[in-house]
């Protein structure tokens, strides 16, 4: 046992992070549903103190997942995680209550307002100082201008875009785009994709006057859309010759860019993983023969 943890020591705050992050999405809401219809009922009480237990439990595994990489992150999230579990604590003894609700309400801005600072900290480059800038400046009038109880309220729906927003993050943050770019070059994806959604488009006009079963420009868009992805909702269908002539070589061109997109993903990673494998064995990977400019796969 202790031997398979050491092996995934680096994998388990990362699965742990994104795990409780994703559980923190429906808890929020279905804490805000059950505090506005009945703020004491025992079970608001448990939706609140089940959302406040996962996203402390999220921050400990991001805290354990960076102490590598930053140590003022490492503490920030350490204090963050600890903070939430008090106040799922103190929701859990004293009930849903203003004054709890308020606490655990300044905590959840508290943090907010921190991370963004420590950000800036981190990282002094002009656009994340521009951008977290913005940012402390909207938490602030949030907060300041809306305290009690919409506040409470845009606590829970922050929460939630927290959550999404780290899970987006953690999925994103080993993503190699030096080389996404040079396959997407390599395929001429970039030219294929925007071919297709101006076919799209001029579709959809055409689909809207030829045909009247779309009464409108966005149900034409919406229908060419489950055209394209070979998704078929069947909410949507045509009725003339021309409308079906449409559908038909929109098909043809979807199967092409999912082809396409398939594609990209299996080279992509099979570039990741060959560079993986270079490291491994101490020789140079191709992102780190880029010095003169010139791109190498």
């Amino acid at each position: 046992m202790a031997g398979l943890f050491r092996k995934y020591r680096g994998v388990i705050p990362l699965v742990g992070d994104m795990l409780f992050s994703i559980v923190t999405i429906p808890l929020s809401f279905n804490c805000l549903k059950k505090w506005v219809n009945s703020p004491e009922d025992p079970s608001a009480v448990f939706a609140i103190c089940a959302m406040y237990a996962a996203m402390g439990a999220a921050h400990l595994f991001r805290a354990f997942r960076l102490r590598a990489q930053s140590r003022s992150a490492f503490v920030a999230h350490l204090v963050y995680g600890v903070a939430f579990w008090a106040c799922a604590a103190l929701v859990a003894v004293a009930g849903a209550t203003m004054d709890t609700m308020a606490v655990v309400a300044l905590a959840f801005w508290a943090s907010l307002l921190s991370d963004r600072v420590l950000s800036i900290v981190r990282r002094r480059r002009a656009w994340n100082i521009l951008f977290n800038a913005v940012m402390i400046m909207l938490i602030l009038v949030l907060a300041v201008t809306a305290f009690m109880p919409i506040a409470i309220v845009m606590v829970v729906m922050l929460a939630s875009l927290s959550a999404l927003a780290s899970v987006m993050v953690v999925t994103f943050a080993r993503v190699k785009l030096d080389v996404l770019k040079e396959i997407i070059r390599k395929t001429y994806a970039a030219e294929i994709i925007l071919g297709l959604m101006l076919l799209i488009v001029s579709f959809s006009y055409v689909l809207e006057f030829a045909d009247e079963a779309f009464t409108s420009f966005w149900d034409a868009l919406w229908y060419c859309f489950a055209v394209v992805t070979t998704i078929g909702f069947g909410d949507l269908t045509p009725t003339t010759d021309i409308g079906r002539l449409l559908s038909v070589i929109l098909g043809l061109y979807g199967i092409v860019v999912v082809a396409l997109i398939t594609s990209i993903i299996v080279n992509f990673y099979g570039e990741m993983k060959k560079e993986d494998a270079e490291r491994a064995d101490g020789k140079p990977a191709p992102s780190d023969e880029r010095n003169d400019g010139g791109t190498t796969l």
